[in-house]
């Protein structure tokens, strides 16, 4: 008997004590699926050693990719994400465990005799379910993992973009500050003219308002060079003088864009995270609606054991049994949501695909569309105003045409170099969105 009952207590104590996957192991599980190098900030130590990497990075103009991995790093936002994992890791230690048994002590006196009672309840059932609770737990934590992952990808998209946002809105600026120094050129020639009397009232007053909605659109993109380099810094989490850094000038490019859409479909299905997180919900919700419909009439039974004795008496043991009578509740509800939360997820998954396979095509033909007027701006736009403006030099220099139009010619090139800008910016922000897309970069890699 006391064999029995020690083997029983020694069953007890490796079920629930599994080793299970430790946190780490799952945020190296999302550095590999994400092919990132993440940083999960836990100690302020280590919040400490990420604000001195962060400062040194800044150091050197950023560039894009240094954008990048200081979000990884220093994003709040994802820190959040990450502690993900370390809540779905401490469900999956919690399902290991069996529930603490009751002790219970009582004593009572009536008529010159004390009577004290000791008992023990354990929850018997709840040893069986462990594994059951762990698979699903388990489950979880993968799904996890993939949502975790999706979460770092869809924050790469999101810095790529806000980097081209930021560049382009400063390059922008740049060009348009040398494009008023040429309408202030010409409004304080109108003015000399008009002082000598070669020059009416009205064409000195049309210099005067073209000036002036040069200075306002000057404004408006000052104020979006500003918002641009703000929602690069929310997303990057810097403040302070971490804001001062320059970006790198190297030119945007146009690089070959994905030149087939076949294969890309299936390539995102495979490779997305969110659609493994989606799979994995599917996963869980079935194995929970089985779990569910295993336990529906059973899920409670209770060992107890008490020991009695009264003033001047021997001890008096009971040891019993506690069972749940199905006769109001068979579990019918519980089942029933199961499997109502089973068929929610799986409808869910058929219109991530659908979704997904979408986002593709869509992406695909945006990328296409704007490489294809990105080079149109840059090879075509642009050459044919930079010529027009030396030809009209030409005819500036043989005076066959006046300083008005050599302006005129000058501010029309720079217009073109802002639009081929914005175009050029454009695809690479479609680009970031369908790397996303695939799972991985449009060349078919992570």
């Amino acid at each position: 008997m006391k064999r029995t009952i020690f083997y029983s207590a020694i069953a007890l104590l490796v079920l629930s004590g599994c080793s299970t996957i430790s946190q780490n192991d799952v945020f190296n599980g999302v550095k590999k699926e994400t092919s990132k190098e993440l940083q999960w900030i836990k100690t302020p130590q280590e919040a400490a050693i990420v604000r001195e990497s962060v400062n040194d990075l800044l150091v050197k103009p950023l560039s894009q990719d240094t954008a990048v991995h200081i979000a990884l790093i220093n994003n709040r936002s994802l820190q959040q994400t990450y502690a993900q994992i370390g809540l779905a890791q401490s469900e999956l230690v919690q399902a290991g465990l069996m529930s603490n048994p009751l002790l219970g002590y009582s004593i009572g006196h009536a008529g010159g005799v004390t009577q004290s009672t000791l008992s023990l309840d354990v929850a018997l059932l709840d040893l069986l379910w462990i594994p059951l609770r762990r698979d699903l737990s388990g489950v979880a934590l993968e799904e996890t993992r993939f949502s975790v992952g999706d979460e770092v990808l869809r924050t790469v998209r999101e810095v790529k973009k806000a980097y081209i946002d930021a560049f382009v809105a400063q390059e922008k600026l740049a060009l348009y500050t040398n494009l008023l120094k040429s309408h202030e050129a010409s409004i304080q020639l109108a003015i000399r003219q008009y002082t000598a009397g070669n020059l009416s009232k009205r064409n000195l007053l049309k210099i005067q308002d073209t000036y002036a909605h040069a200075r306002l659109e000057a404004m408006d993109l000052n104020r979006e060079n500003v918002m641009a380099r703000e929602m690069l810094n929310r997303i990057l989490g810097l403040y302070g003088n971490q804001t001062n850094y320059t970006l790198d000038n190297t030119p945007l490019g146009l690089g070959t864009p994905t030149s087939d859409d076949k294969g890309l479909e299936t390539r995102a299905i495979k490779k997305r995270l969110d659609m493994n997180a989606a799979i994995k919900a599917v996963d869980y919700a079935a194995r929970d609606a089985g779990y569910t419909q295993n336990t529906r009439l059973l899920n409670e039974i209770e060992l107890s054991a008490e020991s009695e004795k009264e003033t001047d008496s021997q001890r008096f043991n009971t040891f019993g049994i506690k069972i749940p009578i199905p006769i109001f509740d068979f579990g019918q509800g519980r089942v029933a949501k199961a499997q109502a939360t089973y068929n929610q997820k799986v409808h869910h998954l058929y219109e991530m695909a659908v979704n997904i396979r979408s986002q593709v095509r869509e992406s695909y033909a945006a990328s296409r569309y704007t490489h294809d007027k990105a080079v149109e701006a840059s090879d075509v736009i642009v050459p044919v105003n930079q010529q027009i403006l030396e030809e009209t030099k030409l005819f500036y220099n043989g005076m066959l045409d006046g300083v008005y139009e050599l302006l005129e010619d000058q501010r029309r090139y720079s217009e073109a170099k802002m639009q081929s800008l914005v175009f050029a910016g454009e695809y690479n922000k479609a680009q970031a969105d369908l790397e996303y897309v695939l799972g991985g970069d449009s060349n078919g890699t992570k």
